[in-house]
């Protein structure tokens, strides 16, 4: 089996992807900084490494020995400071500037393989039509900086590099979940867009799994997403069930990439190896969460 190195290993994705490469028989390590993210490495059976994440050489020296890196870098804000353009900064600096040394790193030190973490939001509207990885994108607003994190692990990394684009994580420790769990108590939905767009989602533990299925896949980019996408109507619906309310009301019309009708395929990553997601998370997972 492989040597794996996660770079944004002890957050609430790296930790599922630390345990789904251990239980596949990969040697894993974690880059951390801190006691903290050591200890929980070690707790989870992965090795922690030092390195500064927006330094090349460093990461290049943690990085030796490694057959592929993960970069599931990210630092997504509250659910309530969202709107906020400055809350996102230190993403966007991840993002654009940390997977740029993550990928310089990952080549000076021979690895092979280079997986590196996306958004299935990046997609234009397609309205009803499904959209596979061809598919027009449009970025725009937060969405913009993980097209420049996809670029920089195609073209600073000489061997295979794969992109994952996640839908919108549903899980109990998702910020995002418990905040529309919250709302759905009060009758309303955070819903972005209209009920009849379409929004990508995934389940937390399939996320962390198809990241240990990308380790093996081709090089490409491949959607992580439901297989069966919802409008944002039916979520509502499925939230109002779980919480006990008749109905949510919309939320007002907003603008930006996350309010796009996105009906994102998941066919590609399921034919090159066999991952399928095992919880429906928009319709089945708000009830998983309150159990």
């Amino acid at each position: 089996m492989s040597e794996i190195v996660i770079t944004g290993s002890t957050g609430v994705i790296g930790q599922r992807a630390v345990r789904a490469l251990l239980a596949a028989g990969h040697g894993v390590a974690g880059v951390t900084r801190s006691a903290r993210g050591r200890e929980r490495l070690e707790g989870l059976g992965a090795r922690a490494v030092e390195a500064d994440v927006h330094d090349a050489a460093s990461l290049r020296r943690a990085f030796d020995g490694a057959d592929a890196v993960v970069n599931l870098l990210t630092h997504v804000p509250r659910a309530d400071r969202m709107a906020d353009p400055s809350a996102w900064e230190e993403n966007d600096r991840l993002r654009s500037e940390a997977s740029a040394a993550v990928a310089s790193g990952a080549q000076a030190a021979g690895v092979r393989k280079l997986v590196q973490e996306s958004i299935a939001f990046v997609y234009a509207d397609g309205g009803d039509a499904w959209l596979d990885e061809d598919a027009p994108v449009a970025g725009g607003g937060v969405t913009s900086t993980a097209l420049i994190a996809e670029r920089n692990a195609r073209e600073q990394f000489g061997g295979d590099s794969v992109v994952l684009r996640f839908g919108l994580f549903i899980g109990p420790d998702s910020g995002s979940s418990q905040a529309a769990l919250k709302a759905a108590r009060d009758g309303a939905s955070i819903a972005p867009g209209p009920p009849a767009a379409y929004r990508p989602t995934i389940w937390l533990d399939d996320a962390g799994a198809a990241i240990a299925a990308a380790v093996g896949a081709p090089a490409g980019t491949y959607n992580v997403v439901d297989t069966e996408p919802l409008t944002n109507g039916e979520i509502d619906a499925a939230l109002a069930a779980a919480v006990g309310v008749d109905a949510l009301r919309p939320r007002p019309p907003q603008d930006g990439p996350l309010a796009r009708s996105q009906r994102v395929s998941n066919r590609r990553l399921r034919d090159a190896t066999g991952w399928a997601p095992a919880v429906h998370a928009a319709a089945d997972g708000w009830t998983r969460i309150l159990a």
